[in-house]
């Protein structure tokens, strides 16, 4: 006890100005301050994600192919747990953050009527067949690091619900039929992001906060599309940001 009161002692340099870069694997003593939990507090230079794609643990993943949606499910027409439009099952170590998950829609639904997209996350792999593989890139050019997300789109198939599944937010997006070139943006933890509104019958460019989530080894997190009276889901290009550490 006696050497970390000496070193905390020691941590007295402030300054303003950027320090010179400590090198990766020096251990050195710097100024700090905690809270009564044993929590230290930093001063954040950036609200963006700046840190986690430096430091290799910022991915995103995308379609395929860009410029070429996946079709959905035939007919989500209620909220049908086995048919999910997006599932992520984390089968690494970390935990996963979401952070943005974007759609763009390149070919619409046919006959919906009411659009609306519902979040839930459950423990096990919910993956059971199907769907199609969303390509997962680290952000940082530099990090050979990898993710251990498993992520399909379009028309997985998921297993039934445990007992541990939670809904994390269910929002109509549209009164109307969907459009192409609909681009429909959710950001996780940060309510300032949007606002759940339903938007007209013409392209929208609509973002919506949802709460922060976290996905962990093990877990699934599955985003369902669905509407009354529609006979084909929409096609939808995907790019989903995470966090993995």
């Amino acid at each position: 006890m006696s050497d970390l009161l000496t070193i905390r002692a020691n941590q007295r340099t402030i300054a303003r100005d950027r320090p010179t870069a400590i090198p990766d694997g020096t251990d050195a003593a710097s100024p700090f301050r905690g809270d009564r939990y044993g929590g230290q507090h930093v001063s954040a230079i950036s609200n963006k994600e700046l840190f986690a794609a430096d430091e290799g643990s910022y991915y995103v993943g995308i379609s395929a192919t860009p410029g070429t949606g996946i079709i959905g499910h035939a007919a989500p027409t209620t909220f049908d747990e086995t048919k999910p439009y997006l599932l992520v099952y984390n089968g690494g170590t970390n935990r996963i953050y979401p952070q943005i998950l974007k759609f763009h829609e390149t070919v619409v639904s046919t006959a919906a009527t009411r659009c609306q997209w519902t979040f839930t996350i459950d423990d096990g792999n919910r993956l059971s067949s199907a769907g199609t593989a969303v390509t997962v890139n680290n952000g940082n050019m530099a990090s050979s690091n990898a993710s251990g997300a498993v992520i399909k789109q379009g028309a997985p198939v998921a297993t039934a619900a445990s007992g541990s599944r939670r809904v994390l937010g269910h929002f109509v997006v549209r009164s109307t039929i969907d459009v192409v070139e609909d681009n429909l943006t959710f950001v996780f933890g940060d309510p300032s992001a949007g606002q759940d509104s339903v938007a007209p019958a013409t392209v929208m460019n609509m973002t919506v906060a949802l709460p922060p989530v976290v996905i962990g080894p093990g877990q699934s997190f599955m985003a369902y599309q669905w509407s009354a009276s529609q006979s084909t889901g929409p096609t939808l290009e995907v790019v989903f940001g995470f966090i993995e550490r």
